[in-house]
């Protein structure tokens, strides 16, 4: 009995070159990377001039609104213009009966009676002090 063999059948090897792209598409690739690149600098530089430029009036309205309202608060803040505030809200000056002077001795701040911490009364001063922190009086600086 006859073996079937199978036919040899001559094919072609393709020996793929491994070259790569050539030259001319490397040149080509690199000048609209670099053109992309260029166009993209130039619309983001003008984009953010653009946010600059907002910002910019944007300040300067600000500043003039502020600037504004001083003026208003500065006006509103004089003798003139209290004057009838006052009146509405039944204040009226100071009679010169009223006005006390203390003397700077009785101030925080102000020299000390005491001698040296030795006396009873700066003692329960002191004591006073420690216990309650807001006995103290408040200095007019």
């Amino acid at each position: 009995m006859k073996q079937w063999k199978p036919t040899p059948v001559l094919r072609k090897r393709f020996d793929f070159e491994r070259r790569g792209v050539p030259l001319l598409a490397w040149v080509l690739g690199l000048v609209l990377v670099a053109s992309f690149a260029e166009v993209w600098q130039a619309t983001r530089v003008s984009e953010l001039t653009l946010q600059t430029d907002r910002a910019d009036k944007a300040l300067a309205q600000a500043e003039a609104r502020e600037s504004y309202l001083e003026s208003q608060l500065a006006a509103t803040r004089t003798r003139p213009a209290l004057a009838p505030l006052a009146a509405r809200l039944g204040m009226k000056p100071a009679e010169p009966s009223q006005i006390v002077v203390v003397p700077a001795s009785y101030l925080a701040g102000g020299d000390s009676f005491d001698d040296g911490g030795r006396t009873l009364v700066a003692f329960s001063r002191r004591v006073a002090e420690a216990l309650v922190p807001s006995a103290r009086a408040r200095g007019r600086h």
